[in-house]
């Protein structure tokens, strides 16, 4: 398969991680440039973004996303990993009941202060933390920055186990789920940890409208066009763009190479429909998408300047 980009929206098992997912990926379509935005645990399962070809260009842009997750919370149990997979420190057998728990839970909605869990790829002088936790290095005295990351909402659900409940998260990019459900077993004095994970959603990427590698798999067996699964870059980027311009061959060729294009140049668009700020799509002669740009004013007046190329 040749010239192949876009976005496919991955339904990640559990078992394996994202970068196993990017070798699969690269396997089904027969391409080496593929990418993944926002890393799953091998634990977690879910939505898994994958950017192929020109789509790594979106990474940056679909990172920013907002998240939905549905999480299954041990109470009872500490872990070194604040999952079900760590080293256990330390049990307690009293657990909270349901009311407690929810109350718990939901005290964590708003704005707050997260510090990355240590098995977390967050860099740290240049060094992923888990590098650190692996490597015996004493992680008491490794500084990690805490985050201001947003709780929209929490909901508390019960399980057939007394000592397990789901919990419902819609929350800012940036959220470790691990670090709430240890943080929820701190505040309730038993202790907590992630015994499952289930990215629902990642902004317009939602696991109803997902692919599993087994569906993958099937799909290219019978009808071998993977391609037709996948987003376009241009309707992707339609998503952040709140208007459009088409340029004809002489603009084309400079804004292809990076140039501002004043607004006053082009006959089709009047000055008055565009303001600061505004996000562009921007097509050649050819009515082809090739870049989103932004309005920005310059020495000679407004002008829409490229900044991302597909």
């Amino acid at each position: 398969m040749n010239n192949i980009n876009g976005v496919l929206n991955l339904n990640k098992p559990a078992g394996c991680s994202s970068h196993d997912m990017v070798y699969f990926v690269r396997r089904m379509f027969g391409i080496k440039k593929v990418g993944h935005t926002g890393t799953l645990d091998p634990i977690a399962t879910g939505v898994l973004p994958m950017l192929l070809g020109s789509a790594t260009k979106l990474s940056d842009l679909l990172l920013n996303h907002d998240k939905v997750y549905s999480a299954v919370l041990k109470l009872g149990l500490t872990t070194d990993t604040m999952d079900i997979t760590g080293k256990i420190l330390k049990t307690c057998d009293i657990i909270p009941d349901y009311g407690e728990v929810r109350e718990a839970a939901e005290s964590f909605i708003g704005g707050i202060e997260q510090t990355p869990p240590i098995y977390s790829a967050v860099k740290i002088n240049g060094r992923k933390l888990y590098e650190y936790a692996r490597s015996g290095a004493d992680t008491e005295e490794i500084n990690i920055p805490s985050r201001k990351i947003n709780i929209y909402s929490i909901t508390c659900g019960k399980t057939d186990k007394s000592d397990e409940f789901i919990l419902n998260i819609s929350c800012s990019k940036g959220t470790y789920v691990r670090s709430i459900c240890s943080d929820i077993g701190e505040k309730l004095k038993c202790g907590g940890v992630m015994a499952s994970l289930c990215r629902i959603k990642s902004g317009r990427f939602d696991i109803s409208e997902s692919y599993t590698p087994e569906y993958l798999k099937d799909y290219a067996d019978k009808s071998g066009n993977l391609s037709s699964l996948l987003i376009s870059c241009e309707d992707i980027l339609k998503g952040f763009a709140n208007k459009k311009i088409v340029l004809d061959e002489f603009y084309s060729k400079l804004a292809k190479n990076g140039a501002e294009i004043y607004i006053k140049k082009l006959w089709d668009y009047p000055e008055s429909d565009f303001n600061l700020g505004d996000k562009v799509l921007m097509y050649g002669f050819e009515n082809i998408c090739f870049a989103l740009g932004e309005i920005k004013n310059y020495d000679d007046g407004i002008a829409c300047k490229p900044q991302i190329f597909i």
